[in-house]
């Protein structure tokens, strides 16, 4: 059976390689703010999901909340185990199926981790799974692009090079996905891979979540938590489940 596209790349080491620029601290401080922002008791539990190699996992167990963090990626999952704590717990799951019910305060879907599914019954299948981990009156956090922010800084290609690593990169937008084509020089040896993400606004969020008793609460549009407007660089939304 053919793999997904995130399954072969996540599960790449040049991922990693491509993405290790990206700013922990900023990472850290975006948590921090967003945990101070939606009130959570001390001992809240929390699912990310997926978690990725666990770095916003760590700094949520860091602040002394019970944390556990689910990911397709055996990659992802290896490397995160690494930081594994009696406060926080990782297993390699399909976000997809259900694994949990009725046991977060709060699920974090962050770092762009949706609309990767070609159809709309998937979508519906992570929202659902979603719906069920989380207790009546939990919280869903959603980090994603701003779809019109995207569409107007589409950059079209880079070539990038890491260590002695060439990355050659092609976007386009295409059936309301956006594309990325990634082609890879590793001395004499050539890889290609893909990400394929759907664009996605708030009310296609609403449309996904709220038949899972999920209402919107807020709308922010960067790691600062500033208001949300069309040119805002993230959508971040807190929905809640309903009692």
């Amino acid at each position: 059976m053919q793999q997904e596209w995130f399954e072969s790349w996540f599960d790449s080491p040049y991922y990693k390689l491509l993405y290790r620029h990206r700013d922990e601290t900023e990472a850290a401080a975006f948590i921090r703010k967003l945990l101070q922002e939606i009130h959570l008791e001390k001992d809240a539990k929390i699912l990310d999901m997926p978690c990725g190699n666990g770095r916003h996992a760590v700094v949520m167990a860091e602040l002394g909340y019970d944390v556990s963090g689910i990911d397709l990626s055996e990659r992802n999952i290896c490397e995160a185990l690494l930081n594994d704590h009696s406060n926080l717990h990782f297993f390699e799951h399909d976000m997809r199926e259900q694994l949990y019910t009725n046991q977060f305060d709060v699920v974090m879907n962050l770092f762009t981790s949706f609309g990767y599914f070609e159809t709309d019954e998937e979508n519906k299948k992570v929202m659902q799974s979603i719906s069920q981990s989380l207790k009546p009156n939990g919280i869903l956090v959603i980090d994603f692009f701003n779809d019109n922010s995207l569409r107007k800084n589409l950059k079209l290609s880079d070539k990038i090079k890491v260590d002695a690593i060439e990355f050659f990169i092609e976007r386009k937008i295409e059936n309301n996905f956006v594309l990325k084509s990634i082609h890879i020089k590793d001395g004499d040896k050539e890889f290609d891979f893909e990400e394929c993400v759907q664009l996605l606004e708030l009310k296609d969020f609403e449309k996904y979540y709220s038949p899972f008793g999920l209402v919107t609460e807020k709308v922010y549009g960067d790691y600062g938590l500033n208001p949300f407007t069309e040119n805002s660089e993230r959508l971040i939304i807190i929905a809640r489940k309903k009692k």
